[in-house]
């Protein structure tokens, strides 16, 4: 075998020497020129198919193993042909195909890991591509919708049925973002998740059946409400035996019955506050309104004016003529701006609050600013959070609940709007509110 492996340089060498010697034996046998030629040609011919010959051989050889390669025989190596190059290219592909073994071994290995995983899970996970044909889905999508099997050209439209879920998936569809939202299906409540994958252009959706952690927060929100209904009644109690008992004690136990009478009136602030956030909760619905501004903030500043008179503070409506009306909530809104006053006069030593108002190009922005101690920024983050105190040192001596911001943030979200605050250290805070200038409801 070793003889047979010459190169194809080599073998083009022997040729060329072969018939340089013939042409010598032909011209020393004085053979007439031209039918030296004629044989010449004969030869290099012949020795030009035989090489031809050869070497389509090696080709056919590689074509055929690399055909049955690619229709999935991976055990099928290339075998070991007569040229040198031929060989060295089929010891080269050889190794590729050894390494792609390992390859395909290893993704095989991770598929059926993530098989099993998807397997365990009781979420409803299927992929689906750009056109909306279904590419895969598990067991709990088939018990839901209905078994695929293994069809081909299976679009969502044909086993979804839901149209409100077929409107979302469709949104989806043709959008980039990623989709995370809640549905009412059957009579259950989901959280449908979606994401895509730009470049396998396929869309994978994940549906969570969130009963119970529904039934959860509505049962806590029960709890909240029946708890702060059954200590509303003793603590009003308490508050008015200890106004009787002021004007019959003596001077110590005067300061000891204020003490009581503040830390009461801070609870029933506290469940107040707690039953307005579930009923916020609880009732998603805002009744729009078409209100002027103007109106309105005189309003506002009516009834918290004593409050920021009580302290020696001033108040500042400062209101963008081109933005006169608004359409909102305004009871719901109303409480927006008293809570955030409200938080600000706690904090506010010297100065006052201004608020400011401004039409942007799609919402409007009110700002409420102040000259109060600041909050550190490693607090703001967590500022709307519900009982959440930037500094639960200092609010031990005021009257807050941690719960007003909170509110404030939820009123904010009903409307469609959001809210943000900057602040620093000692030169005081601004929250910012955003509301998108909404269209008036019709009336008939």
């Amino acid at each position: 075998m070793a003889g047979k492996k010459n190169s194809i340089a080599l073998l083009l060498s022997f040729s060329f020497v072969l018939l340089i010697g013939l042409m010598l034996i032909l011209l020393l046998i004085q053979i007439p020129i031209w039918l030296l030629l004629i044989i010449s040609l004969i030869i290099a011919a012949l020795l030009t198919v035989n090489m031809i010959r050869i070497l389509h051989q090696q080709f056919e050889q590689i074509s055929q193993t690399a055909v049955q390669i690619a229709n999935g025989n991976h055990s099928l190596r290339i075998p070991e042909l007569e040229t040198k190059e031929f060989c060295a290219l089929g010891k080269d592909l050889n190794f590729m195909l050894e390494k792609l073994d390992k390859t395909i071994y290893h993704l095989a290995v991770h598929r059926e890991e993530l098989r099993l995983v998807l397997s365990s899970i009781d979420d409803i996970l299927w992929s689906q591509s750009s056109e909306g044909k279904l590419e895969w889905a598990n067991e709990p999508f088939q018990k839901l919708f209905g078994n695929i099997g293994k069809k081909d050209n299976v679009f969502y439209t044909d086993i979804i049925r839901d149209p409100y879920l077929l409107s979302i998936i469709k949104d989806c569809g043709s959008s980039k973002d990623k989709l995370m939202k809640e549905i009412v299906m059957d009579n259950h409540n989901y959280l449908l998740s979606a994401s895509h994958n730009d470049q396998a252009k396929r869309c994978i959706f994940i549906l969570q059946n969130i009963d119970e952690i529904k039934q959860a927060e509505q049962m806590k929100k029960d709890f909240i409400v029946n708890l702060a209904h059954e200590l509303r009644t003793p603590l009003t109690a308490i508050s008015g035996f200890a106004e009787a008992m002021e004007d019959n004690i003596n001077e110590t136990n005067t300061r000891y019955l204020k003490i009581i009478q503040n830390h009461t009136q801070r609870l029933i602030h506290l469940i107040s506050d707690l039953e307005q956030l579930i009923r916020l909760e609880r009732t998603a619905a805002i009744e729009l309104q078409v209100i002027n501004l103007a109106t309105f903030f005189a309003n506002i500043a009516f009834i918290i004016s004593p409050m920021v008179e009580e302290k020696g503070l001033y108040l500042k409506i400062e209101l963008d003529e081109d933005l006169p009306y608004l359409t909102c909530d305004p009871f719901k809104l109303e409480q927006v701006f008293i809570n955030l006053v409200q938080n600000s006069l706690r904090y506010t030593i010297t100065g006052g609050i201004t608020i400011r108002s401004q039409k942007l190009k799609n919402e409007a922005l009110f700002e409420v600013c102040d000259t109060g101690t600041g909050i550190d920024n490693i607090h703001l983050p967590r500022i709307f959070e519900r009982f959440y105190v930037a500094d639960p040192a200092r609010n031990k001596t005021q009257s807050g609940t941690g719960l007003g911001l909170a509110i404030v943030k939820h009123i904010v979200q009903l409307h469609q709007g959001s809210i943000t605050v900057q602040s620093e250290l000692g030169k005081g805070s601004v929250f910012s509110v955003f509301l998108p200038l909404l269209q008036a409801p019709e009336t008939h």
